[in-house]
């Protein structure tokens, strides 16, 4: 037993000293040799860079995407580029590249900076001769140029750029990348789903094939996964123009709004515009998610006051509440309404705004335990954390009584708060709110993303997150609402009063006090529509309007009107009456303008809606609508003749233009919608006298 130990343990000897010996060799005087090894392998293997993931619309059009671009450099020692043969085109060259990158340097520039190349004592084997970055489909032409279609002297450094097709629009919230393509997404969703767009990149080692060095993958990159969020391309373009054509009518500094499907939470829309020195507006900071400067709500809170309150039971819509002349003092601090109210309901100040009734029904019942006003509006949701998906959005606060120091809770802390001061609420926090009223009171987390994508297959969905059941009442509920229609019906936003639908909303003013002593204002319109069947919740701010329509109502007001009626006009399935839903909530029919009678039946098929027609209806193309239980019925309009004035009331522009300007009628337009009046006379005759004709759309 002892010999074979002994065997076993020189065997091991005998083995480990020749290890020992290489090991040292290695380490000690072949050990430069091998650092050397090493870095040469180490410098012989690239990566390869892997294509960043695209973001996509919830409508699939295309917001931003990673293009590949080439940067010209050229290889002097190619096998095959004789000196001969250089010099003898060098001209030809010089000329093509001049003429391909559109004479930015002049021939005999360009054959200077390739002489300079040439006579470098080794031969440069990467020389850039531009920097401009190209596409694929310029990229190819290079092969055509002199001296590189006989000799594949030429190289590409393949670069990825990150274009936005819609350039501008809501480009805040899409978000960029740092100018280090490695460093990743910088803000917005690009930096919040940067784990999943950008990718891995792959290894590749450089050998040298028939003269030239080639990059031999040894590990694939993998490209990064599709981003489809949640907004809406349509509605964003048409928020984006409503609010840029309001801004400028008004010369304001700065504006947002948002646009979010109550139901679900998705945001359909966020614009964030900024005045440029020249008059222009462009995409600015997220306004949206963190306001400007203090960002007090003012008088859009007064509906979360009147939630508190209506659920206290310290007052109904019909309560009598004395404002006085339009001024009242609290506790040495005078408050003003914007004009004198007397004597007016509960329901009645909503709608006129007044500050000195929300501060009086709040101060007078809450005065000697304001805790429970403090928490009953925390129980709303008002400051509730949102995790929306964008990094830096500023959280909502509401100064607690408990708070001390030079900021901290007074005496006039209360009546301030009930009328929206010494509050901070960004925009996305006030319409989470009043999409909670709009959403029957369940109150839903706004979200951005709705999918993550991988070669086209979903790895991750984002559904409608709960975040609070119910924040009120049925009954308070429903008074509020009423409240919110009243003020467009008959209070301070009647700007915001649509023809087609019922909107619900509130107006807001706070008056901004600046370091500087300068005071300014920020105006809000936040409401929903339609009132009665809600679809969508929407916010409208600027900040420091200069001319015109400058008051909340307005200019948020009617901003917020325009952006509703457009949205609604683009939505046919909004157009319904009750009557036309199922108690399983599915639509029978949709309202439909009159018109072409093929583009009508494609698009209800499209939409899964029964269209019924006559006999007579077959033989005609243009036919008149409207929708009952079963569906939607046409009727055709009767003969249209070549050279009579046709009949296009009912019908929507694309259609009534193609009617009149194919018998050589020149028309002008006034409104949007369906035309409601045409200024010549159906049937009659069309002559050189009545050729001009004017439509009225609403």
């Amino acid at each position: 037993m002892k010999n074979r130990s002994a065997v076993v343990l020189i065997f091991m000897i005998s083995f480990f000293i020749p290890c020992v010996i290489c090991m040292y060799q290695t380490m000690g005087p072949d050990g430069d040799r091998w650092r050397s090894l090493s870095k040469k392998v180490l410098s012989d293997s690239v990566l390869v860079p892997q294509v960043r993931g695209n973001i996509f619309s919830c409508d699939g059009k295309l917001l931003a995407s990673s293009i590949p671009v080439y940067v010209l450099h050229m290889d002097f020692q190619a096998d095959g580029l004789k000196r001969d043969t250089f010099l003898a085109k060098v001209d030809s060259l010089a000329m093509a590249l001049s003429e391909f990158y559109d004479r930015d340097k002049t021939p005999a520039e360009y054959k200077r900076h390739l002489m300079e190349g040439f006579r470098k004592t080794t031969g440069n084997r990467n020389y850039c001769i531009n920097r401009k970055p190209l596409s694929y489909v310029k990229w190819k032409q290079v092969k055509t140029f002199p001296i590189f279609r006989d000799v594949k002297c030429y190289t590409g450094q393949k670069r990825v750029q990150r274009k936005r097709p819609y350039d501008d629009m809501a480009s805040r919230t899409i978000g960029g990348l740092y100018a280090e393509v490695e460093k990743g997404g910088m803000s917005g969703i690009e930096q919040y789903c940067d784990t999943f767009l950008k990718g891995r990149p792959g290894l590749a080692s450089k050998v040298r094939v028939a003269g030239a060095y080639r990059n031999i993958e040894d590990v694939d990159a993998e490209n990064g996964c599709d981003v489809v969020m949640t907004l809406d391309a349509n509605i964003q373009d048409i928020v984006d123009s409503d609010l840029r054509r309001r801004l400028a009518m008004s010369e304001a500094e700065f504006g947002c709004a948002t646009v979010m499907e109550v139901a679900t939470g998705e945001i359909k829309a966020m614009s964030n515009l900024r005045r440029t020195s020249s008059g222009d507006y462009i995409e600015g900071a997220n306004y949206s998610v963190n306001g400007y400067y203090m960002g007090e709500p003012g008088s859009t809170f007064k509906i979360a006051t009147a939630v508190v309150a209506l659920e206290a039971g310290i007052v109904d819509t019909s309560t009598i509440i004395d404002t006085g002349n339009g001024t009242c003092n609290f506790y040495g601090r005078n408050m003003s309404d914007s004009h004198p109210n007397g004597v007016l309901s509960f329901n009645r100040a909503i709608q006129q705004s007044s500050n000195i009734a929300m501060a009086k029904v709040i101060d007078g019942a809450f005065h000697k335990n304001p805790e429970k006003y403090i928490e009953a509006l925390y129980d709303l949701g008002l400051v509730m954390p949102l995790g929306l998906e964008i990094k830096g959005a500023k959280p909502a606060k509401i100064k607690h009584p408990s708070e001390t120091g030079k900021n901290g809770w007074s005496n006039t802390s209360l009546p301030w708060i009930a009328h929206g001061y010494e509050t901070e609420m960004p925009p996305i926090q006030t319409l989470s709110f009043y999409n909670a009223l709009a959403n029957d009171a369940t109150f839903v987390r706004p979200h951005l993303i709705r999918e993550i994508k991988r070669n086209g297959e979903v790895i991750r969905s984002y559904g409608t997150d709960v975040l609070k059941s119910s924040i009120c009442s049925k009954g308070t509920l429903n008074k509020v609402k009423q409240m919110m229609v009243d003020v467009v019906e008959y209070g301070t936003a009647t700007a915001a009063k649509s023809k087609y639908f019922k909107i619900a909303g509130k107006t807001g003013t706070a008056i901004q006090k600046y370091p500087d002593g300068t005071r300014k204002r920020q105006l809000t319109f936040c409401g929903f529509f339609p009132a009665d069947r809600p679809k969508y919740s929407i916010i409208v701010m600027a900040w420091y309007p200069h001319k015109g329509a400058i008051g909340a109502g307005s200019l948020c007001g009617a901003t917020f009107k325009d952006i509703a009626e457009h949205i609604y006009a683009q939505s046919p399935l909004m157009h319904m009456a009750p009557s036309m839903e199922r108690e399983d909530g599915q639509i029978f029919a949709p309202v439909t303008k009159d018109g072409s009678r093929k583009a009508l039946e494609y698009l209800l098929k499209e939409l899964s809606v029964n269209y019924r027609k006559s006999e007579e209806d077959a033989k005609g193309d243009w036919v008149r609508t409207h929708a009952d239980e079963r569906g939607v019925v046409g009727t055709v309009v009767g003969e249209v003749k070549n050279d009579r004035v046709p009949n296009v009331m009912g019908m929507g522009l694309k259609d009534a233009i193609f009617l009149l300007e194919n018998r050589g009628m020149k028309v002008t337009v006034e409104g949007t919608g369906s035309v409601v009046k045409q200024s010549q006379e159906i049937g009659t005759f069309i002559t050189s006298a009545n050729k001009n004709i004017h439509l009225v759309l609403r």
